[in-house]
Order: structure tokens, then C-alpha cells, then sequence
């Protein structure tokens, strides 16, 4: 159908100007496509002789949450009273589902002289608001009333249904998640439901990026790839189950990643808005579909998600890193040392090292050393050190501590709790069950004592000098900051003063069985 968005002064005055007013609160809600709303519209118009001018079409957007000037669309044409004179909807609910809102529209149409007309009104005839007399306004406000009083009642009904399919272990439907598509399938129970079951492509996605998670690298890495490498989006995964076309300008997002990999739902989850996994009523988690990853895996990238947020509190990553970042310090603040360069008078440039601290007055230059000489001595020197040294590794025995397990039952009970004042009927029921369920599930961790994880070293059949030779210089860097290497600059006195006569070579290392309590106690002060 032609939609016409012509001017006033393009059409017959004589002729109505309708506006036809679509709402859709889910895209995939058949019995009130936007195609029966638009054909019911049209029939409308036609039937008061009028010329329709627009259309007003926001989809996925509930009256219940959003009044008619929060409406993209329809906002447009409110905003615009002098170029249409009636505007008409299917029904009084997809215009609006509260009295406030239904006074308000009143208002606005009496202010400006515009009717209102729905196609299906009581006893599915067509009616049209007039705002000329009282009797009229109460009826208005009765029907808004009704529409009102439906939407708060499929509200509860949908909780409640919902609630009961997530007790039962069934899909509630919404959003589908990235990596998932629906599936019917028979439960033990020998009933049928919805579950999510994998979606080939998207899951396979899913889980390369969490592979990348694991070995380190950021949101922003693996949102970058995932945008180069052409991966559909989450808006367009959906949007090809719904049939629909896809978006060109739909992009991956760095919130959506970390979102992705933080949440439950990878292990197949039912998890909450705030990202907290619903639980059965005796304490485990409810599942909504197929586990994407294993346990191990899970526990790997929840281990790689944790100490990367360890590593950006203490040691936040460097636009200007360099091979000795971390390990070349200033004699005199401790500061790391920086690159740069210095040009002589005959304009030959020379890489450095320099202090960039603020710290250094008059009387403390800030020292600077040529890159090249220095870097090859520190490998040299960590060679010469380490060269026959077996290498070692600290094997980390882990312990029992369902402290992070209670903090999640915790804050389930909390959640829960502010939930259940809100919820009647069986809603309510199955959730106080689930509250029940947590809360002795909690009492039964509490009795299991803290045991603190084992630490010891053991050594390898590689030497650091194998190990180091065959290394790039980040790996090189990375041994040195794994074996507390610091090299410390000295002032630049005497003339062409040899570099390793200013440099100082020192190791720093923690004994490995007193790393575990000191490690606990960080983690625990976090």
C-alpha cells in the first residue's frame, strides 16, 4: 500500500486527513500482525471518507510502559496537528493502556479539534470519540479504564505462566539468546514445551569468543573481531529466526560482549535481568536450554574474566608499552622508564629510554639511556642469570570455598524477596517455593569449612635460557615480569658512561608457599 505523507494544501479539505495509528508490542504476536491492524485502518477510513496522509508504526513497543508522545512514530504526527485531522487505531489498546494516558490524548484531540476515531470498538463495530460533552469523556475514561485493567491482568498471567514454565524447566519465551534458537521437545515429565536448543552458527560464535577470553584477550579485542570478521549480530540472529530482513547498521557493541560472557547462560541457565541464575527449590539452577560449554571450560573463563579484572586494578594496560615496561625503573622515583628519542646536531636520531615522572625537580634530572644498548644487555644479563636454570611452574592445588556459591544464593534470596511482594497467585507460590529451596540450600554450604587452596613449585625440563631464546619480546618481557625482574636506571653521570655501568640488575621473588595466604587475602579485600 502506497503511504501518502503529503501537506494539507495537497488534498481536498472536503476529505478527511487520517493518520493510521499501528502498535505492536511483539514483533512475532500473529493474531495482531501490523498487517490486519493496517487493513482494518484503511476499512475505517474509507467508512468515515477519508484520505489516509501517514501511518504511525512502532512495533516492539508496549502501552503499558510508554505513553503515546514516547512513541517514535507516533510522536511525529502529534507534534504535527495541522496536518491531519483524525487518526485512527484497530483498537483502544493499541493506542493506549491507561486512563493518564487515555485523558491526555482526550485533551490533546479537544485542544485541537481532532477525532479519534478505532475500527473494533465494544461489540466490534467502529467507534469514534466525541469530545463535545461529558457523557462522552466518561465513557472515554471507562474504556480506557477497561484497557487499562487488561493489560495489568495479562501482566499477571504472563508472570504467573512464566514462572510455572521456569519451575517446570521450560523456555518462557522472550528475546531469543544468542547462540540458541527455540525447539519443542518432551520432558521427563512426558509433557511438551519450548526449550532452547543450539544454534549452530551462533553458538559456534559464542564460543570462539569465549575461547579468545580465555587466552587473554579484552572486550574491545573480541568485539573488534567479531565486527571484522562479519559474525551476525545478536538484533539480526533474532531477526532471521522472526523471518525478518536484516539490519546493515547493526554492530557489535563491547557492553553486549561482556554481557554475553559473563552471563549463565552459557552453561544453559535460566538467568535474570540482572544476571543472577533462577534456582529450583532445592537451591539448583534451573536450565532453559543446552549448555554451550562444559564445567571446565565455564570455570577457565570465569578464572581468565577474573584475573584480567585483577591485572586492570593493579597494573592498567599502556598505550606506549615497550619490551622492558615494568621492569626498566628511575633510580630515583622508582617510575617505570618510557621510550623517546634524542636528535644531535647533525640530525641523527636515537631511541631512548627516559623518567617522564613530574616528581624530579632541579636537583633530581630526570635520567635518559639509549633503547638498543639497553635492552640487549637486560637479555643478555637474564640469560646469563637464568640461562641453565630449569624453569619452574607454580601449581596451584585448589581448595573447598563455596563462599562465591553463597554469595550467589544471597543475592538470589534478595532478589527474590523484593520480587515476592509484587506477585499473587501461583507466581507467588513458586516463588517463596524457590526462596525456600535457596535458603536451605545456603545453610547447607555454611557448614562446609574454608579450605585454602595449595600452592607449590615445581620445575620443568626446559631451562629459562631455552625458553627465552625461542621467546618474542613480549613472552621475554612477560618471563621477566613472572620472575620479578626490576632493572634500575642510575643517574648519567661521567662522560659516554658504559650503560651497564648504570644499570642495576635485581630479583625480587615471594616465596611460593606464602603467595597462597597473601593471594587470599587480596581476593578477599577486593
Amino acid at each position: 500500500m502506497t503511504q501518502l505523507t503529503g501537506r494539507a494544501g495537497l488534498l481536498p479539505r472536503q476529505a478527511p486527513r487520517v493518520v493510521g495509528a499501528i502498535r505492536l508490542s511483539r514483533y512475532h504476536d500473529s493474531t495482531t500482525s501490523p498487517e490486519v491492524q493496517e487493513e482494518m485502518i484503511t476499512l475505517a477510513a474509507h467508512r468515515i471518507g477519508g484520505v489516509l496522509v501517514g501511518w504511525a508504526k512502532d512495533i516492539d513497543v508496549s502501552a503499558l510502559k510508554t505513553s503515546p508522545w514516547e512513541r517514535e512514530e507516533l510522536l511525529y504526527w502529534l507534534e504535527r496537528p495541522d496536518e491531519w485531522d483524525v487518526m485512527v487505531w484497530q483498537r483502544m489498546d493499541r493506542a493506549v493502556r491507561s486512563m493518564a494516558d487515555m485523558a491526555n490524548l482526550g485533551r490533546f484531540a479537544e485542544k485541537h479539534g481532532k477525532r479519534l476515531v478505532f475500527a473494533s470498538g465494544p461489540g466490534g463495530d467502529m467507534l469514534e470519540l466525541d469530545f463535545g460533552s461529558a457523557m462522552s469523556e466518561l465513557i472515554m475514561l471507562m474504556l480506557a479504564f477497561a484497557a487499562q485493567l487488561e493489560g495489568q491482568t495479562i501482566v499477571e498471567r504472563n508472570q504467573g505462566a512464566a514462572a510455572r514454565l521456569q519451575s517446570l524447566g521450560r523456555w518462557a519465551g522472550g528475546p531469543v539468546p544468542y547462540g540458541f534458537q527455540p525447539e519443542r521437545k518432551t520432558f521427563p515429565d512426558g509433557n511438551e514445551g519450548w526449550w532452547l536448543g543450539e544454534h549452530k552458527e551462533t553458538a559456534d560464535i559464542r564460543r570462539a569468543a569465549i575461547a579468545r577470553a580465555i587466552a587473554g584477550q579484552s572486550f574491545n579485542e573480541i568485539t573488534d573481531w567479531l565486527n571484522s570478521s562479519g559474525s551476525v549480530t545478536p538484533a539480526n540472529h533474532r531477526g532471521r529466526l522472526a523471518g525478518r530482513d536484516e539490519d546493515s547498521e547493526s554492530v557489535w557493541m563491547a557492553t553486549t560482549v561482556r554481557s554475553m560472557l559473563l552471563s549463565a547462560l552459557n552453561r544453559g541457565h535460566l538467568v535474570t535481568r540482572e544476571g543472577l541464575t533462577v534456582r529450583n527449590t532445592d537451591g539448583s539452577p534451573v536450565l532453559q536450554g543446552v549448555a554451550l560449554i562444559n564445567d571446565d571450560t565455564w570455570r577457565e573463563l570465569q578464572e581468565a574474566l577474573k584475573s584480567r579484572a585483577v591485572e586492570a586494578l593493579q597494573a592498567p594496560r599502556r598505550r606506549d608499552a615497550h619490551e622492558l615496561l615494568g621492569i626498566l625503573t628511575c633510580h630515583w622515583c622508582s617510575s617505570n622508564m618510557h621510550t623517546g628519542v634524542r636528535t644531535d646536531a647533525a640530525g641523527v636520531v636515537t631511541p631512548q629510554f627516559r623518567c617522564n615522572s613530574a616528581r624530579h625537580g632541579k636537583a633530581a634530572p630526570k635520567p635518559t639511556i639509549a633503547r638498543a644498548p639497553t635492552v640487549a644487555w637486560v637479555h643478555a644479563e637474564f640469560v646469563n642469570r637464568f640461562g641453565r636454570v630449569r624453569q619452574t611452574q607454580v601449581v596451584r592445588t585448589p581448595g573447598v570455598d563455596h563462599r562465591p556459591e553463597s554469595e550467589e544464593l544471597e543475592a538470589n534470596l534478595a532478589e527474590l524477596g523484593a520480587r515476592l511482594p509484587q506477585m499473587r497467585g501461583a507466581a507467588a507460590d513458586v516463588v517463596a517455593g524457590q526462596m525456600n529451596g535457596i535458603a536451605a540450600r545456603l545453610e547447607e554450604l555454611r557448614k562446609v569449612p574454608f579450605v585454602p587452596p595449595k600452592v607449590q613449585e615445581v620445575q620443568l625440563d626446559t631451562t629459562w635460557g631455552d625458553a627465552f631464546t625461542k621467546a618474542d619480546n613480549e613472552e621475554r618481557r612477560q618471563m621477566m615480569l613472572d620472575l620479578h625482574v626490576r632493572v634500575t636506571v642510575g643517574p648519567p653521570t661521567g662522560w659516554r658512561r658504559p650503560v651497564e655501568e648504570r644499570l642495576t640488575f635485581e630479583i625480587d621473588r615471594p616465596d611460593p608457599e606464602q603467595d597462597a595466604p597473601d593471594d587470599i587475602v587480596f581476593q578477599e579485600s577486593l
